[in-house]
């Protein structure tokens, strides 16, 4: 049987919430199904649509992960390796934790080449890796990592606004989330320290 699992992230960006890694193993005929049925790199499926194909890809894959990744650890991450190590932590640490021969497909954040070298030094095993601009537009099985991931993001950030009221997106770029940020007076767990939206006020402005 031909395993393909594809890795993809959500939320790198946004200056509130966390970010959200995911991985899906799919099966030759698990793959074709969920294309016929619409699957598509996240960003380009209506919320309806992601909820549906969400459902589909816990129904269908023969494994799935999600790592969340809250702002204090990307705030560490960023003062001192960067984002994208940390990405890298947490795509090997999803990789690892199947057991079995399998081919790997990653939306790569830097240079492919460059981040192939990174994740296999922190794999355990041997894996086929390849690692791709755009994957979760030319590969299924990333386009479903996508899905799960923006999913599983999206419904912790629906969660977090009950509590502390709609902060909008969380994209430095949402007027929601640009008003949200110029009342606090003190940043809640999930508010990320690192990004100058937040740590330099005044950048406000220029958004």
């Amino acid at each position: 049987m031909n395993i393909v699992m594809g890795l993809d992230e959500a939320g790198r960006g946004p200056v509130l919430g966390p970010m959200v890694i995911a991985g899906v193993a799919l099966d030759e005929q698990s793959t074709k199904m969920l294309v016929e049925l619409g699957l598509k790199d996240s960003k380009k499926l209506s919320p309806q649509k992601r909820q549906y194909m969400f459902e589909l890809i816990q129904d269908e894959a023969l494994w799935t992960k999600a790592v969340v990744v809250w702002p204090n650890e990307i705030d560490v991450s960023v003062a001192s390796n960067g984002l994208n190590q940390l990405e890298c932590c947490v795509f090997a640490e999803i990789i690892n934790a199947y057991d079995g021969n399998i081919k790997v497909i990653i939306d790569s954040p830097q240079t492919p080449a460059v981040f192939t070298s990174m994740i296999k030094k922190k794999l355990t095993s041997d894996k086929e890796l390849l690692c791709s601009f755009k994957a979760d537009t030319l590969y299924p099985q990333v386009s479903a990592a996508s899905v799960v991931a923006k999913f599983t993001r999206d419904s912790i950030i629906e969660a977090l606004k009950v509590e502390y009221g709609d902060f909008g997106s969380g994209y430095p770029s949402d007027p929601k989330t640009k008003a949200y940020l110029t009342t606090l007076k003190e940043a809640p767990f999930f508010v990320r320290k690192s990004w100058k939206t937040y740590s330099q006020p005044e950048f406000l402005a220029f958004l």
